[in-house]
């Protein structure tokens, strides 16, 4: 199974355009995001509207007001979805951009046991205060297929700086990290396209 987690002002359909990349034999849910945007949103202003997993706030902080209960609500929503679809409970990869990328992080330092392996493009590893690695929430391991980390050199929502310094920390923690920088912004390439579907192919056994 596959879960795409959506960005800041993203919906459950804004992350289908990454659908192909993903082996036709998985099982992909894309859900939205709890918190509504509305126009002139502190810290969202340029938004006019969609869905947040948390309040906003400036990175590498999430808000922690919104984040651990973000956090809840989607391990919630997995462990729902494989009953639902039963799917292998040890073979459930996370496919996140930008905000979605944050709790992808984050969900699968809390749950590897469940979570094979994690797709980021243009995010970063939240942190709390003093710590690099994700507050409020009990942190387990790293995924065993470790991860996919994919981030524009001109982005300038989520600074190229994050990126590597989730890479980074992630391998100090011991995860298998494959990392790829592109001339870009706050976007996907088409060669990251192809590279994601390389990683998910190759990884997933589908």
């Amino acid at each position: 199974m596959v879960l795409m987690l959506h960005g800041l002002g993203g919906d459950e359909d804004v992350m289908w355009i990454f659908g192909n990349t993903i082996p036709p034999q998985a099982t992909v849910l894309s859900p939205r995001a709890p918190i509504r945007l509305t126009p002139g949103t502190p810290l969202a202003e340029y938004m006019s509207g969609g869905y947040s997993w948390l309040r906003p706030s400036p990175l590498p902080q999430p808000d922690r007001a919104t984040f651990a209960t973000a956090v809840d609500l989607l391990r919630r929503f997995m462990s729902a979805a494989i009953e639902v679809y039963n799917v292998d409970r040890a073979n459930v990869y996370l496919l996140g951009f930008s905000q979605g990328a944050a709790l992808s992080y984050a969900l699968s330092l809390a749950e590897p046991d469940t979570i094979a392996g994690a797709i980021a493009l243009a995010g970063f590893l939240p942190e709390g205060e003093g710590q690099p690695t994700p507050p409020d929430i009990p942190l387990h391991g790293t995924p065993r297929r470790g991860y996919l980390i994919l981030h524009g050199l001109d982005d300038d929502q989520v600074k190229i700086r994050w990126a590597r310094k989730a890479r980074d920390t992630l391998r100090a923690l011991g995860a298998p990290v494959e990392y790829h920088e592109y001339s870009l912004d706050h976007k996907v390439s088409s060669q990251g396209m192809r590279t994601m579907q390389e990683w998910l192919k190759r990884n997933t056994n589908l």
